[in-house]
Parts: C-alpha cells; sequence; structure tokens
C-alpha cells in the first residue's frame, strides 16, 4: 500500500491535547496545505483564521458546546463516538466544546452554492497534512451558529472578516496527549458498483 494512503487510513479525529502550542514550520506546512486545496472555479475567497489565544478558544468551544445541546436533553441525545477520544456527546461533563486544543482554525467560505464544500476541501487538507506531521486534528461544525452570536459577530468584526464569507467549521489542531485512539472497522457494503 501507497505510504500516502496507509497514513490517510489511519488518521483519527484527536480530543485530547497536550498543554503545548504547535511550532510555528509546522503549522505554517499545515496551512499551506489548506490554501491549496481545490475551491469552486478557483475562486480562492476562503479565509482561514488561525486563534491561538487560549481565552478566545475557550469561549467558542463552550458556545460551540451550548449550541450542540440547545433545545435538548444532553442525557437523552448522548451517544457512543469515541471511547478513546471521547467527544461532547461521550462525556457530559465536558464543557469546552473545542477540547482544550491550542490551535482552533475558522474556516469561512464565500457564501454561495458551494461555500460549504469548499470548507471541507480545505478542511480535509488541513487535517491530513497535520496527521502527516504528527499532529491530531478535529473537525467541529455548528460554526455558522456559534459566529451569529453576539460573541462570535464581535470576532468577525474584529478579525476584519467580509460580510459575504460564512463561518463554516472549525478545525482543532494540537500535539496528542496519551495514546493513539484504536482503528475502527469500517461498515460494510458502503461502496456500490454499478
Amino acid at each position: 500500500m501507497h505510504e500516502m494512503i496507509e497514513k490517510m487510513l489511519t488518521r483519527h479525529a484527536i480530543r485530547r491535547y497536550q498543554d503545548k502550542q504547535l511550532d510555528e514550520e509546522t503549522l505554517e506546512q499545515i496551512l499551506q496545505a489548506g490554501l491549496y486545496a481545490p475551491s469552486a472555479g478557483n475562486n480562492q475567497r476562503s479565509r482561514i483564521v488561525v486563534c491561538q489565544d487560549k481565552e478566545i478558544n475557550e469561549q467558542l468551544g463552550k458556545l460551540s458546546r451550548a449550541i450542540q445541546f440547545k433545545d435538548a436533553n444532553p442525557t437523552k441525545t448522548s451517544q457512543a463516538i469515541s471511547a478513546d477520544q471521547p467527544s461532547i456527546r461521550d462525556d457530559l461533563t465536558l464543557m469546552d466544546g473545542f477540547y482544550h486544543a491550542p490551535t482552533v482554525l475558522t474556516i469561512f467560505a464565500l457564501q454561495m452554492k458551494y461555500s460549504h464544500e469548499d470548507a471541507a476541501m480545505i478542511a480535509e487538507n488541513i487535517m491530513l497534512a497535520a496527521h502527516f506531521l504528527d499532529v491530531g486534528s478535529c473537525y467541529v461544525g455548528r460554526t455558522e451558529a456559534v459566529f451569529a452570536t453576539e460573541y462570535g459577530q464581535q470576532l468577525r468584526k474584529k478579525w476584519g472578516i467580509a460580510d459575504d464569507l460564512v463561518a463554516v467549521g472549525n478545525v482543532l489542531l494540537g500535539y496528542r496527549e496519551g495514546p493513539a485512539p484504536h482503528d475502527k472497522p469500517r461498515k460494510e457494503g458502503r461502496i456500490l458498483r454499478v
């Protein structure tokens, strides 16, 4: 098996991070991979906001968690996602929906028909590059709702994000704390040949 394919098969969502910031050279390589993701019509209008401010990331993570359980009883919506790397749905004592990741990326894409697809391409490139460089990552949605809050709007303004860009997703980055998660088997019957 090709080394690149093998690395792709061993990437996992990481939700436990060391209290250690990424080194700048590694971060730059990861961000460069994100910039080279495809975009609809090669518009290249998306923005990747890198936030390494612990206080801001924690506040955004708390908002993300609150939005996850908005109008729902967490004890009735929790589910088993990962015993190795518990999510906020696995462990209701986790209050930070960003799991104390030292670096949080917010991907803003041009508000158009393909904004979510553009952001997904960026996120995937970033997560794969991170894994190749021994950095843990995790994708978190709910970003549009987080940035629709008063706090999110204030950050958009502070960060100079144009009104025609929509907050699509977050990618958490950091060095993994503890052992790597075990491989999870793939479900059968997901490929149909016609």
